[in-house]
């Protein structure tokens, strides 16, 4: 009897013994695929910190402005380049319609409008819409 006590002890024993090598080498391979995650996360974070330098960067708004000037031809809008809401056509869904060869209507074009442009500079002054007060009236000075 003692002698199975002693086997099955021993037996016992070694199993353990397996077990805790298995879980030990299990929690270092655990480890190390964290430490690996870890330095990832760390070399992601350094990334977006870049990223995130050069995109203030690109974004400057004086170096926007600059390129802006040196790339675009952009000027000031002439008072000659804006209409009024009078110059729009009173009815809208008056389109006339091409049509091809079948007699069907495959696009429209809208009705002819005077363009600001064509008025003389006082009729196209006039013919502007200003609602907004000036800022001199809201500075409490007089218009």
């Amino acid at each position: 009897m003692t002698r199975a006590v002693t086997i099955i002890g021993l037996l016992l024993t070694i199993l353990i013994g397996a077990g805790t090598y298995w879980v030990s080498h299990e929690v270092e391979r655990l480890e190390k695929r964290y430490a690996d995650i870890q330095s990832d996360i760390l070399a992601e974070q350094e990334t977006i910190h870049v990223l995130q330098a050069e995109w203030s960067y690109l974004n400057n708004p004086e170096r926007i402005e600059r390129l802006s000037q040196q790339y675009l031809s952009l000027a000031q809008i002439d008072i000659l380049q804006m209409a009024s809401i009078d110059d729009l056509p009173e009815n809208a869904d008056q389109h006339l319609y091409r049509l091809d060869k079948f007699g069907e209507a495959v696009a429209f074009l809208p009705l002819p409008r005077a363009r600001p442009g064509d008025l003389m500079y006082d009729e196209a002054a006039d013919a502007m819409i200003i609602d907004a007060p000036s800022v001199a009236a809201t500075a409490g000075g007089t218009q």
